[in-house]
């Protein structure tokens, strides 16, 4: 009897059997996805194969429900990758092609072909300076060796990475081939997409969340049919099937958004290195505050260095200003006097303002004064953030949305304060301060509109706005050629978090978003207030010295024996009964223990500790983490995955997390 062999996004690293549908010959199933009966669920799943089974069990096998796709979908190269992820990243082959295949898209009734030739294409050209004319020979000369090549452009911030970007992805495609440009942020398709139009026609797509599953449909068949030659997207456009791929560019590399946090969880800045090798393509790695392992790889020569050392026409890197907000009074503005006579400056000369705190909401804490009482989030240990226009206080991890309290809970008190700053308490200061000023705030919550992303680009570009205000999607990309002044609110919000690449994120943080400012004819200046002005990294930003950071950053870490002296995985206990979650991790490290020991894996295991937010919708969480080599680090994952001794209990796994938290 015939059967298909069909891949299952469920964590069970096995091939499921399932029998084709009448009249359908199983060969034309291949490759496509399917609608199957799993259990009491009805699943999208994937046809890898199929074969001829004699096997009397083959009469209990369910037939599939529905052939979702016309067209085959998975290519030798789709399934070659699915393995890699599949073994790098712990999951099962389902939950690996689920990940490049999106089991959500879907086929319109009716698809408009409209190929796209090279000949409709007519490029704008764009006069480069001695830097960017070198970084973009180094590069075409590997494209030409049609074998792969990674790059680390390292180059500081308005020095036109942007331009050598563009100048590769011209020289790929008038080789024939394609171009994947990853993007860190939403918030940048709009800007991104607009410079590629003017410079290659309707050549491109856009490949994020804000896209129906029909437009991805779409978009994925003409990406393999080679009906366009560019895409421009975040993480998950590293997936984008190109028969031809030449090019790969992960724009602010050291960006924790290509990161995918559930699971699978993988990077795609691994995917991309996998990708060009498969593709004999060229990887190119920017940023101008890089994370300390690709630096450390191009030191080491894994990744070649092209460095851009200065802006383009020689203009000035912003003075960065650090005010201290240790001698702050209670009560008095969030905004310090020298802030605040800046702003008023800019304001007068018709410049624009960019203010960055990267908390969104009004204020994170509510409290009683009387008692002392927190209000927490009822299904997770973590303080309600209140929100106004309407007055709300809402959980950030789970969702939860409450009703501003009367009255303290615990005390009945009505003396209920709100402390600390969001930015929508930025936001009433500055409209309070600066009456006449036009002002957008973009973060999470007005985010939640993608035509806001639209407003705030074209508002700031076409100066409608005065001052953008907003959380990190503000603080890197955009290029405002007005913008003279950028204020950083509070640079302390990332310092101190229980993580190991807490002062990276900081120093980047504030190297990004001071990069916002000077990059027109006017000269830029930033401010940087900070409760901990001495701080080596708020010191080295301050200086625009990556060098230093680098150094000093990278015998943190040796000595601490973090990345990239290790390789680094995170295993999540959870549990809705808080003790047989402490149960469980406390048996789950014994057993690590005993299989690192007696395997000689060389191991060093952490743990079991608490979640930095030790419950999330009312699961208990614990962790333990696993320092080493990746290659022991999955060898012990496959032997606790054999060793089947911890039925029921849910164990996520993450290899080389983002945070630790």
């Amino acid at each position: 009897m015939i059967v298909l062999e069909v891949a299952v996004p469920v964590p069970l690293n096995k091939i499921f059997y399932y029998l084709p549908p009448e009249n359908i010959n199983p060969a034309n199933i291949v490759g496509k996805r399917v609608k199957v009966q799993f259990g009491k669920r009805i699943l999208t799943a994937y046809v890898i194969s199929y074969q001829n089974l004699t096997d009397k069990n083959t009469l209990k096998l369910k037939q599939i429900i529905e052939v979702i796709d016309k067209d085959s979908l998975i290519t030798k190269e789709t399934t070659e990758l699915a393995n890699y992820i599949s073994k790098n990243y712990v999951c099962s082959l389902g939950e690996a092609l689920a990940s490049i295949i999106p089991a959500a898209m879907k086929s319109p009734k009716r698809i408009v072909k409209n190929k796209i030739t090279d000949e409709e294409i007519s490029y704008e050209k764009h006069v480069l300076n001695i830097h960017q004319v070198n970084a973009v020979n180094l590069i075409k000369e590997n494209l030409q060796k049609n074998s792969f090549a990674g790059f680390l452009l390292h180059g500081v911030t308005a020095s036109g990475k942007t331009e050598v970007y563009i100048n590769s992805i011209e020289y790929a495609l008038r080789q024939n081939r394609s171009a994947i440009m990853l993007i860190p942020e939403i918030s940048l398709t709009v800007q991104f997409a607009d410079i590629m139009t003017k410079r290659f026609g309707t050549n491109i797509g856009l490949w994020h969340s804000g896209i129906s599953n029909i437009e991805k449909y779409i978009l994925f068949l003409k990406m393999k049919n080679g009906n366009i030659k560019i895409i421009i997207g975040a993480r998950s456009a590293i997936f984008s099937p190109f028969k031809n791929l030449g090019l790969i560019i992960i724009d602010e590399e050291h960006e924790q958004t290509y990161k995918q946090e559930q699971k699978p969880s993988y990077d795609a800045r691994e995917i991309a290195k996998w990708r060009g090798r498969y593709n004999n393509a060229v990887v190119i790695f920017g940023s101008a505050s890089p994370s300390l392992e690709s630096y450390k790889d191009a030191l080491e020569k894994k990744l070649t260095l092209v460095e851009l050392n200065e802006r383009i026409d020689k203009r000035k890197l912003p003075e960065i200003k650090v005010l201290t907000l240790k001698n702050r009074l209670f009560k008095s503005n969030l905004l310090l006097p020298e802030t605040i006579e800046l702003i008023s400056k800019a304001l007068s000369k018709r410049e624009q303002i960019i203010v960055f705190l990267n908390r969104r909401g009004y204020s994170p804490t509510i409290m009683c004064r009387k008692c002392g009482n927190v209000y927490q989030c009822p299904k997770c240990s973590i303080s309600m953030v209140f929100h106004k226009n309407p007055d709300l206080l809402k959980c950030h991890y789970c969702g939860e949305i409450k009703n501003f309290p009367p009255t303290c809970s615990v005390c009945k008190s009505k003396d209920i304060a709100v402390f600390g700053t969001g930015t929508q308490k930025v936001e009433d200061e500055l409209i309070k301060l600066f009456k006449n000023a036009k002002i957008f705030r973009l973060d999470g919550d007005t985010a939640s509109l993608k035509t806001n992303y639209e407003k705030a680009y074209k508002g700031m570009k076409n100066e409608e706005y005065n001052i953008l205000l907003g959380t990190q999607m503000i603080a890197k990309g955009f290029d405002f050629p007005k913008a003279s002044l950028v204020c950083v609110i509070d640079a302390d919000t990332s310092l101190y978090l229980p993580n190991f690449k807490s002062v990276e994120r900081t120093f980047q943080l504030i190297t990004q978003v001071s990069g916002r400012s000077g990059r027109g004819d006017i000269n830029g200046t930033v401010i940087v207030q900070t409760n901990h002005p001495q701080h080596y990294a708020i010191e080295y930003a301050k200086n625009h010295d990556f060098l230093s950071f680098y150094r000093t950053e990278i015998e943190q870490r040796k000595q601490l024996f973090y990345p990239p002296y290790c390789d680094i995985a995170k295993i999540s206990i959870k549990n809705k009964n808080e003790k047989k979650a402490e149960e469980i991790s406390e048996k789950l490290f014994s057993i690590l223990i005993d299989l690192v020991e007696k395997y000689k894996l060389g191991l060093k295991l952490l743990g079991p500790a608490t979640a930095y937010i030790s419950k999330m919708n009312n699961i208990y969480r614990k962790h333990i983490i696993i320092k080493g080599c990746k290659e022991n680090i999955i060898k012990l994952m496959e032997l606790l995955e054999n060793s089947k001794q911890l039925p029921g209990a849910f164990i996520g796994i993450e290899i080389m997390p983002s945070d630790l938290t």
